[in-house]
């Protein structure tokens, strides 16, 4: 090739690259540019420049750096090299890159300078771009809430984001251009290093968790291979393992909590209708946790169906509402089909839209609760209508002991006139009658005296044996069964006796067309909480069970009250089973009923049990007590009974004096000494009680015999249903007989 072509081929190629030349003579400055450089400047070819007017086309903050290295390569031979900006003949900015250097003579002396001149615009827009670039990427990584940091292959740091600055507590001028493992030397060894060098070495990417003990965090990390090594993406997870530290800490005290609670804890997730139930739905209700349904169908299914309407109706306003709980009770149908009695709460959880998203809750069991919230209302119920019976009973046995004494009266002195006697006798029958009514009121209200003494139950009970058979009558089976070591019972024998016949009246009644009767003696310990209610203790107990037609709820409920019967009109009075409770009640037992209908019924009484020895059978008490001739003081404020008391003992051959109140009777005692009996009744006006009186008159005379005679029990001479020791107490209504044997009882042991 030519020379000529090698310059054209060069001048091709300087055009392709934007490259020119340039030369200034020395010392004349004169400026020789080739078209390439002219193209640059956009000037016409074969324009030939001042050394100033070429300084003219740089732009004012770069002119005088190129006059400055100009002038250092013409004087001194100092090299050009300079990447500068330049404003064309049309006003276009372009960067432009210029090298230039000195030509010397034999002598050594410069001569011309000469350079060249290349267009770098796009170069400079690319690296602008790549610098711009490369900006806004450390303005995001700063910007990022996780760590960054980078390393080049010799694990030097070539970039560390602010918030790795505040996790290392270290800058980033401080640790750009530093090995990791000189900085951090704990590193070395740790699940770190290997992630790492696999990453380093294999490239690709990682992660992994770490807890950083120096700096006390948890950290999350993530390692990606780079060209020039690996970035690695730190993201502090201390917070969420405190969070689920806690959330740990607390499931555990919620799984303590619901072991410990005697409640069903459950929790119901309302959106995806799945509940999880406590080990307390086995514990209280027998159910298999494992084996119940997941969604609220596991509680709905076990509502009572009585109760699931108004209880879904309830629960659901709860949640569509804006309520922040919901209660209720209701009948909870158990995994053996019994019914327990619950109270229900939840509490509500909402979203930020307030709607409802959760329940959290629990079953409280309150079945034995109501129960004896139940037995104590029907106790009070029915010891408010004890007090009535009681008063009216009393009021009462002082109009029948009239009406009875002179029906008797009257028999005995009619004994010729049969018709008149007939009457008599009727009248006598009606007021023992009445008198029967009033003892069951008394029995029933816990106001008869009672004389309990530690007593053979089973013998009794076998002794009535032949009584209950032709009470009973054919129709009906009766099988007695009585364990060989039966404890003795602390109890009033014929009232038991009494008791147990009504109860067997009362169980034949309901066996119309026959059945059976099964009376059953057992010695029983009573535990605390224990179903029928006994305080603990030990009791013998008797059980009067029937197959007959049983009671509903209802009737369950009223049987103990007096005068309720569901019997026909003039079937019976309503009082037998109230004086069975009354009497067991007074004798500090307990008296329960199980029954449901079609099923029959029990009636189940529990007797204390007595240490003491088993008394012997008392022998009856006369009809015709003789009477006598000693001197009675009659203390009765009822004006009727004092007369016909009085009359009575008078025909029995007494010297009767009659007062109404005690001040009188201590005055009449003052008055006379000769006095054999006091016989007063219990209540008495004048601020002076019978019992007042008996002590005021054993002041006066120490031997004087006393006998108590009262319609009810009275406090005053009768504590816990028994008489006190040592006391005669005749009880209204009595019969003459009666009257007469308690008189001469009173005399020959000089009661007081």
């Amino acid at each position: 090739m030519s020379a000529e072509d090698q310059l054209r081929h060069l001048r091709r190629l300087g055009r392709l690259v934007r490259l020119g030349s340039w030369s200034v003579s020395v010392p004349h400055f004169k400026v020789s540019w080739s078209d390439e450089v002219c193209d640059i400047h956009e000037v016409e070819h074969g324009h030939d420049p001042t050394v100033e007017g070429g300084l003219s086309f740089y732009t004012p903050e770069w002119r005088e750096r190129v006059r400055a290295a100009f002038l250092d390569c013409v004087e001194r031979g100092e090299p050009i090299d300079e990447v500068i900006e330049i404003v064309t003949a049309k006003g276009n900015r372009r960067w432009v890159h210029t090298i230039g250097e000195a030509v010397r003579d034999e002598s050594g002396a410069i001569v011309e300078v000469q350079g060249g001149f290349q267009d770098v615009t796009p170069v400079k827009q690319v690296e602008s771009e790549r610098n711009l670039l490369a900006t806004r990427l450390t303005e995001s990584l700063n910007s990022m809430s996780d760590a960054v940091i980078m390393l080049n292959r010799d694990w030097r740091f070539t970039f560390v984001n602010r918030r790795a600055e505040q996790l290392l507590q270290r800058t980033s001028l401080d640790l750009v251009g530093k090995n990791m493992w000189d900085e951090f030397p704990e590193g070395r060894g740790t699940v770190a290093q290997a992630a790492y060098e696999r990453v380093m070495t294999s490239g690709g990417s990682t992660s992994f968790e770490l807890d950083y003990s120096p700096l006390g965090v948890w950290l999350e990390v993530n390692v990606f291979a780079t060209d020039d090594g690996l970035a690695a993406y730190f993201h502090d997870t201390s917070e969420r393992h405190r969070t689920h530290e806690l959330l740990k800490d607390a499931l555990e005290r919620f799984r303590i909590v619901t072991q410990a609670t005697a409640d069903v804890v459950w929790d119901w997730n309302l959106l995806t209708d799945e509940i999880w139930w406590s080990e307390g739905m086995r514990a209280l209700f027998g159910y298999d946790i494992g084996t119940l349904p997941s969604g609220s169908s596991s509680w709905t299914n076990a509502l009572h169906s009585e109760d699931r309407e108004r209880v879904m109706h309830g629960i659901h306003a709860a949640i569509d509402g804006s309520d922040a709980d919901w209660q209720d009770e209701y009948r909870f149908v158990c995994a053996d089909g019994s019914c327990a009695q619950v109270i229900d709460r939840g509490f509500i959880i909402r979203d930020a839209a307030g709607k409802a998203v959760r329940m959290v809750g629990s079953m409280v069991d309150v079945t034995k609760q109501r129960e004896l919230e139940a037995q104590l209302r029907q106790a009070q119920r029915l010891d408010a209508i004890g007090q009535l019976t009681g008063g009216v009973a009393h009021d009462f046995n002082n109009l029948l002991t009239v009406v009875l004494g002179n029906a008797e009266l009257l028999e005995g002195r009619l004994a010729h006139e049969p018709q008149l006697r007939a009457i008599a006798e009727m009248t006598r029958m009606a007021a023992e009658r009445g008198a029967e009514l009033t003892s069951r009121l008394l029995a029933f209200s816990r106001r008869q005296p009672l004389d309990p003494k530690p007593t053979d139950v089973g013998a009794l009970i076998a002794q009535m044996g032949e009584l209950l058979r032709r009470v009973l009558g054919d129709h009906v089976e009766i099988d007695i069964a009585t364990p060989d070591l039966l404890w003795p019972a602390q109890i009033d024998a014929p009232q038991l006796e009494n008791a147990v016949l009504n109860l067997c009246i009362n169980a034949r009644d309901a066996m119309p067309e026959g059945g059976r009767i099964d009376i059953t003696l057992a010695n029983t310990f009573v535990q605390k909480g224990d179903a029928d209610g006994a305080t603990p203790g030990e009791y013998v107990t008797i059980s009067v069970a029937d197959t007959g037609a049983g009671m509903d709820a209802q009737t369950l409920a009223r049987a103990f009250e007096p005068f309720f019967t569901t019997k026909e009109v003039g079937k019976g009075s309503g009082l037998g089973l109230s004086m069975v409770y009354g009497f067991v009640t007074q004798s500090k037992g307990h008296v329960k009923i199980h029954s449901a209908p079609g099923q029959g019924a029990i009636v189940r009484l529990y007797l204390p049990r007595a240490h003491g020895e088993v008394a012997n059978a008392v022998a009856a008490m006369p009809a015709d007590a003789p009477g006598g001739d000693e001197k009675v003081l009659v203390v009765e404020d009822n004006d009727l009974v004092r007369a016909q008391v009085s009359a009575e003992l008078e025909t029995l051959g007494y010297t009767v004096v009659s007062v109404v109140n005690g001040p009188e009777a201590i005055a009449a005692l003052q008055a006379a000494s000769d006095f054999d009996l006091l016989f007063t009744d219990v209540v008495l006006p004048g601020g002076m009680n019978g019992r007042q009186l008996a002590d005021a008159a054993r002041n006066l005379r120490p031997n004087l015999p006393v006998l108590f005679t009262s319609g009810y029990a009275e406090d005053v001479i009768v504590h816990e249903g028994q008489v006190d020791a040592g006391l005669h107490l005749l009880r209204k209504p009595y019969r003459r007989g009666e009257l007469a044997a308690s008189v001469r009882s009173a005399l020959g042991s000089n009661a007081r």
